[in-house]
């Protein structure tokens, strides 16, 4: 099975007091992304969208369908999103993010069977969704929402979940931070945090079970999981 390929170069700007820390709680999924062993790296930002309180906001958009359909929908330009998605077929499930012009984004979503989890979309420069381009055997349901809308973490307490998720750090990590980062999935586990500053790090990146402690870089405010099983992340 093959998932996302690749994370998107960003730049983005959580102002965390603000948001409302409404979430899904995470999401039991089974998705899969392919691609080797990689070690911790950086990648320097480039121009995106403003995920802060100064973003554009809109009402959750609600999809929901059987089999494969091309459901569009309208968000505003430059506004990071969330996705929570889940569906019940046995066979291939997948979605891809099209943009006006009918290229894809980005791969959202690559499993075979039922699957339930949060992901996030249109953070990328440039990036615009107007449509889901969805493949299934089985009935799905998509819900759209703004970024600021995803779960709250305070590191004061023991961060779980199953499958992906989209978890902001409200307040944002600073100075050093180590993070403990377990995971019990068979596929590839990947952990991405967002900053301040504009930096995207992959703080993990394995395949199969993963248990460690990594630094959480300063100012980090938005977490991004990718994982077909149970996880979870304790400030050290």
């Amino acid at each position: 099975m093959i998932g996302r390929c690749g994370v998107a170069v960003v730049a983005v700007s959580l102002l965390l007091a603000a948001c409302n820390g409404e979430g899904p709680g995470g999401g039991a999924g089974n998705s899969n992304y392919a691609g080797s062993q990689a070690p911790t790296s950086s990648v320097a930002p480039s121009a995106g969208p403003s995920a802060g309180p100064s973003a554009p906001t809109f009402a959750p958009i609600s999809l929901s369908g059987k089999g494969d359909k091309v459901p569009k929908f309208t968000i505003p330009a430059d506004a990071p999103a969330i996705a929570l998605i889940s569906s019940k077929g046995a066979g291939n499930f997948s979605i891809e993010s099209l943009a006006a012009n009918g290229s894809q984004n980005e791969l959202l979503v690559n499993t075979i069977g039922a699957y339930s989890g949060t992901v996030l979309f249109d953070i990328g420069a440039g990036e615009h969704s107007v449509a889901f381009k969805v493949g299934a055997t089985g009935i799905w349901s998509i819900t759209i929402k703004p970024i600021t809308s995803g779960r709250a973490w305070d590191t004061t307490t023991k961060l779980t979940g199953k499958g992906d998720d989209v978890v902001l750090l409200s307040p944002p990590a600073a100075g050093l931070t180590a993070i403990s980062v377990v995971g019990s999935g068979k596929d590839n586990f990947i952990i991405q945090s967002y900053g301040l500053d504009g930096t995207s790090t992959i703080l993990v990146n394995e395949i199969g079970s993963y248990s460690g402690v990594v630094q959480l870089p300063d100012q980090s405010e938005l977490l991004q999981v990718n994982a077909d099983g149970a996880w979870s992340v304790d400030e050290q």
